[in-house]
């Protein structure tokens, strides 16, 4: 029972994480659609990280990671980083396949399985997505950007896939075939604020993304 109540509150903090990087405030209901649970279960949940000193709740009731739940999530991520580069680089699971699996073992691993599998990737800077081992404040996302905020005529590189796209295995495997993936270059064809859509070029043909996917995407200049 504890182990499994670990990894609820584990998957608590990977989630307020991840809505802190967005643009609005973290409240409660937010995190009850990310989790997929009911508001009192929530409440509950976070009535037990708050009293353990890993989320803190303004009088607004906007939620915070305190330091030492941002350590935890940060543990997280490099795991989940790990996983996702064994699963595929190793193993040869397909890249839209492979953050279900890795979520699955990250909650699993021992701090010598994180050193030795570190080890043996040699340190990868970032998950096969893009995602940075050190999280989304590494500098290797410094210079970027969100897609669609590209300028038309722009030549852009895809840098991440955010961690919110990885849920979807169908999205994650158009956006393969579509060669939409980390280290790719397009032009940007049309930026269609009317549609709320912007359209990419790449030798791969024409692709045309919502903005709501195209927000997840982040992409840096190409000079």
């Amino acid at each position: 029972m504890e182990e499994k109540l670990s990894i609820v509150i584990e998957e608590y903090l990977q989630e307020i994480y991840l809505l802190q990087s967005g643009e609005h405030p973290v409240k409660s209901n937010h995190l009850a659609d990310r989790v997929n649970s009911a508001p009192s279960t929530v409440h509950a949940t976070l009535s037990r990280m708050q009293r353990d000193n890993l989320v803190q709740v303004d009088q607004k009731k906007q939620i915070s990671l305190t330091e030492k739940g941002n350590e935890i999530v940060k543990d997280l991520i490099l795991r989940h980083n790990l996983a996702e580069n064994f699963l595929c680089h190793t193993l040869g699971i397909p890249w839209y396949e492979v953050h279900k699996h890795a979520h699955q073992l990250e909650h699993a691993m021992t701090p010598l399985v994180v050193e030795k599998l570190a080890e043996f990737l040699e340190h990868p800077e970032a998950c096969p997505h893009g995602v940075p081992a050190g999280g989304y404040e590494d500098s290797y996302l410094s210079q970027s950007f969100s897609l669609d905020q590209g300028e038309t005529g722009l030549l852009i590189k895809i840098l991440m896939i955010d961690e919110y796209l990885e849920k979807s295995e169908e999205l994650l495997q158009y956006l393969h075939e579509k060669s939409i993936t980390p280290g790719s270059q397009h032009t940007i064809k049309e930026n269609q604020q009317a549609t709320h859509s912007i359209t990419l070029e790449s030798e791969q043909g024409l692709v045309t993304l919502p903005f709501d996917i195209a927000k997840k995407i982040k992409v840096k200049r190409v000079e």
